[in-house]
């Protein structure tokens, strides 16, 4: 063994590690890795800038789009939608996976046409959302609401059901009531589950508001990338799927955060 394997193992033990210094390094050797990655291929493979642009120029491009006032526009717009809409799926999500879960006829007579509401595509009934409810803010909140409510329905109903029956039973021996089972055993085997379809729906969310945005709107992060398609403007384009990459970064953790703080038993 040489004298550097030590050295190189401390290291890889470092960034296995749960510290918040291990996740930040983690995350810039990826980001590293990308930017390197992107670069050699907007050098030397796709050398087409109609097709690809080298990270630089996208950057000059997201530094015009914030200096002009475009960039913190179509944010305002697509964030304002998302924030109204995300909450209120979680919680219809939430309430319609309990129903299922708690009654067997309803999980029979309403799980096929969700499954098959489930299947039918975005971008098949967005035009049809938006002859209803017009342009703007209406039709967005619609149409993530509907398809962000799938990911924490499925997850909360699964959760819920998955739960350990010997832990039921054993609360049951103390004579908890149902509602104590439901509180003290159910719901908190249930939060991880219910916390991943969270994590899935906020990608989700995102993607049904840049559909949503390509349909009916005048601004918004879909309305601008479609806008740079349309003039071959690829920079633009790529920087605002930039910040929609960034949206679903800081989501995935902030929830990965909230499910530490639900369910601490899970990083143990």
């Amino acid at each position: 063994m040489t004298a550097a394997a030590p050295f190189w193992r401390s290291v890889y033990d470092f960034l296995e590690g749960r510290s918040r210094a291990a996740g930040l390094l983690r995350m810039l050797i990826s980001l590293a890795f990308v930017l390197v990655v992107w670069q050699v291929l907007a050098t030397y493979v796709v050398t087409n800038k109609l097709l690809l642009v080298p990270p630089a120029e996208v950057f000059r491009a997201l530094a015009k789009e914030s200096g002009n006032g475009a960039l913190w526009t179509n944010a305002l717009a697509t964030v304002s939608a998302v924030a109204a809409s995300f909450p209120v799926a979680v919680l219809i999500g939430v309430a319609i996976g309990l129903a299922l879960a708690s009654s067997r006829l309803l999980a029979l007579t309403a799980g096929p046409m969700l499954t098959a509401l489930n299947s039918v595509p975005l971008v098949a009934l967005a035009p049809l959302f938006i002859a209803w409810l017009g342009l703007g803010f209406a039709s967005k909140f619609v149409l993530v609401t509907i398809f962000t409510i799938f990911p924490v329905l499925v997850t909360t109903e699964t959760g819920l059901k998955a739960t350990d029956k010997i832990l039921i039973e054993a609360a049951r021996s103390f004579n908890a009531s149902r509602w104590q089972v439901f509180t003290t055993v159910t719901l908190p085997f249930a939060v991880p589950f219910i916390v991943s379809g969270i994590r899935v729906a906020w990608a989700r969310a995102l993607v049904a508001i840049i559909i949503a945005e390509f349909f009916g709107s005048f601004a918004g992060f879909g309305f601008a990338i479609l806008a740079a398609g349309q003039s071959f403007d690829t920079a633009t384009l790529l920087a605002y799927v930039i910040m929609l990459g960034a949206l679903g970064l800081m989501g995935s953790i902030f929830f990965e955060w909230l499910e530490r703080r639900l369910a601490p038993w899970r990083q143990e």
